[in-house]
């Protein structure tokens, strides 16, 4: 294909999706990583996307929050895998967890049916639809609010105080952009009021963040670096990033 054709197209993707991979968009052109760079680094240089680690944005889409489905599609093995680790190896017997409406985060949904006894607290209407089908034992409570057609997920006013009334061992959420500087962000505002909630109302927070995730700064700050517990992400991650944040006492785990 020649670089021209397969630019446009990726051009297109990322103006559909709002962001995609470098990794996925060599496996899908079958062309090398560094091919894949120098095609997205084109179109950046034209004014047509903005580079991230790790891949690209539609431009000014760190203040776009794309929809859940265009979400849902993106980085799906990588994030399977991110979830399937933090199912595993961070939930126990009893627990009672909060589980935020991102996509990362409700996959997670799929790897808990061999954990007994689960309290789980949610704000996305998706991700009750999913734990009630795959975990009929689980006791699963939706906060309730003004529900976003966006992302499947209650905000509002209710919904903060409902995760304010309670109290949870951990809470899992993921974000648009994480970056040492500015933390975990987002770019609703009503959003991140909530996932505020939650954090305030658990002992331990886990960031589900792939790769493409590093780097990138939103409109607000959901979470500081320093109130991360666990950061839970793929081998792709940038070693320096990962070296900062350890330093800075995260727990980085790669899935």
């Amino acid at each position: 294909m020649l670089p021209a054709l397969r630019r446009e197209r990726i051009l297109r993707e990322v103006q559909d999706q709002g962001t995609t991979s470098i990794a996925e968009l060599s496996r899908r052109y079958g062309v090398s990583e560094m091919t894949i760079r120098r095609d997205l680094q084109a179109l950046a240089d034209a004014g047509q996307i903005r580079r991230t680690h790790g891949g690209a944005l539609r431009q000014s889409e760190a203040a776009i929050e794309p929809r859940y489905a265009a979400k849902q599609d993106l980085n799906a093995a990588t994030k399977a895998a991110i979830a399937h680790y933090a199912a595993s190896q961070l939930v126990e017997d009893g627990d009672i967890i909060i589980l935020e409406g991102g996509t990362t985060v409700t996959t997670m949904a799929r790897h808990l049916a061999a954990r007994r006894g689960l309290t789980i607290l949610t704000n996305g209407l998706y991700t009750t639809n999913e734990l009630r089908r795959l975990m009929p034992d689980a006791t699963i409570i939706c906060c309730g609010g003004i529900l976003r057609d966006v992302s499947f997920t209650f905000v509002g006013p209710s919904a903060e105080r409902f995760f304010a009334e309670v109290h949870a061992r951990t809470v899992f959420l993921s974000s648009t952009g994480l970056s040492v500087a500015a933390g975990c962000t987002d770019p609703n505002m009503g959003e991140t009021q909530v996932k505020r909630a939650m954090i305030a109302s658990a002992s331990r927070l886990v960031a589900l963040l792939d790769s493409s995730k590093f780097g990138v700064t939103s409109l607000v700050t959901v979470a500081q670096v320093d109130d991360i517990d666990v950061l839970v992400t793929d081998a792709a991650a940038p070693p320096a990033a990962r070296q900062a944040l350890q330093a800075r006492g995260v727990d980085v785990r790669v899935a």
